[in-house]
């Protein structure tokens, strides 16, 4: 057993994951749980926040049996500024010295704001004579991580890493596997992520900033609900034409339908980039289980493969452990736990 865990707070739902390795094919759950999030942020600077976030954790790890206090804790899409870059073949060390310029590039706040994390994603891509490099550049306000570190330490935990959703998601989504280009699309609470992979490596990543929380508020102004009915016809209904005269289906699309446009500019950008076609898609997170979204996907991209992903697809249950249902919610904190230092 590992001697840390994955701790996924969203804004939403909060879940823990703690694994085992067992080499590269596969690994064993030791605990996992999930509880809802009572303040409905994720503001660590907010002391009435942090109170009920606090509570909601100690439950969690309470529920779960997980008693280590070494914890990798991811860090929302919506709260990093990341770019996968094309880089001239270089040593680490020259890396780590380009790196501060190309953060100057896109991120929007002073460089001396953030932290700056990067990894190699690929190596030796491109054309023969001038091979590049693919990297995944992450910069992270350091405010906000400093609030999240304080937050933990309050509970007695030692935050041993902070990763982004996008690494996480992607590393559990294709542990064990090696093959074909996959689109992850990974709805949460408030933004939906995107990612592309081929094989193992995270080769395009991009936020867009409708999730869950978007698709039930347009619900309820096109059908006039309260917010608590609008969510369980969305849950209930999803895309099902057939049911209310297509009138849930329709006030989801307003949403939705601007999600699907990012995903139809993503295959095509990574087509003409790297030369290689998406060939399924594949759902992660709570939105995953939206009801007739998988077959609207297919249908909207000419029978495109859709699978609701399942990070727990290799994995075995420990002692006493029963595996969740909805395991797309999981992709997060299982990736967490999967993480090797």
């Amino acid at each position: 057993m590992t001697n840390y865990f994955g701790l996924d707070i969203g804004s939403s739902s909060i879940k823990a994951t703690q694994s085992s390795l067992m080499g590269t094919k596969a690994y064993s759950v030791e605990a996992c749980g999930l509880v809802m999030n009572p303040a409905g942020s994720v503001d660590f600077s907010n002391p009435q926040v942090t109170q009920k976030l606090s509570a909601a954790v100690k439950q969690l790890l309470s529920e779960a049996k997980i008693h280590e206090k070494r914890v990798v804790v991811s860090i929302s899409e919506s709260k990093v500024y990341s770019r996968i870059l094309t880089m001239p073949m270089m040593s680490e060390a020259e890396l780590s010295s380009a790196i501060k310029w190309e953060a100057e590039q896109f991120v929007p706040i002073p460089v001396a704001e953030v932290e700056l994390d990067f990894s190699i994603v690929q190596e030796n891509v491109g054309e023969q004579g001038e091979k590049k490099m693919l990297v995944y550049l992450v910069a992270a306000p350091k405010k906000y991580l400093q609030s999240m570190v304080d937050f933990l330490t309050g509970l007695g935990l030692e935050p041993i890493a902070i990763e982004s959703e996008m690494v996480a998601v992607s590393r559990s989504l294709t542990f064990g596997s090696t093959t074909g280009t996959s689109l992850i699309l990974h709805m949460g609470a408030m933004s939906s992520v995107l990612a592309i992979v081929d094989g193992a490596a995270l080769t395009f990543s991009y936020v867009a900033e409708s999730g869950g929380v978007s698709l039930t508020r347009a619900l309820s102004q096109s059908l006039s609900l309260p917010l608590p009915q609008a969510e369980e016809y969305k849950r209930t209904y999803g895309l099902d034409g057939k049911q209310l005269e297509g009138k849930v289906r329709s006030g989801l699309l307003i949403i939705l339908e601007g999600i699907v446009n990012e995903v139809r500019k993503a295959m095509e950008y990574h087509l003409t980039t790297h030369k290689t076609r998406v060939t399924r898609i594949v759902l992660s997170g709570g939105g995953a289980y939206l009801p007739e979204f998988g077959s609207y996907l297919s249908q909207i991209f000419g029978g495109i493969e859709v699978v609701v992903g399942d990070p727990f697809a290799t994995a075995k249950p420990g002692r006493g452990v029963t595996l969740p249902r909805e395991r797309a919610a999981y992709s997060v904190s299982v990736g967490l736990s999967q993480r090797i230092f």
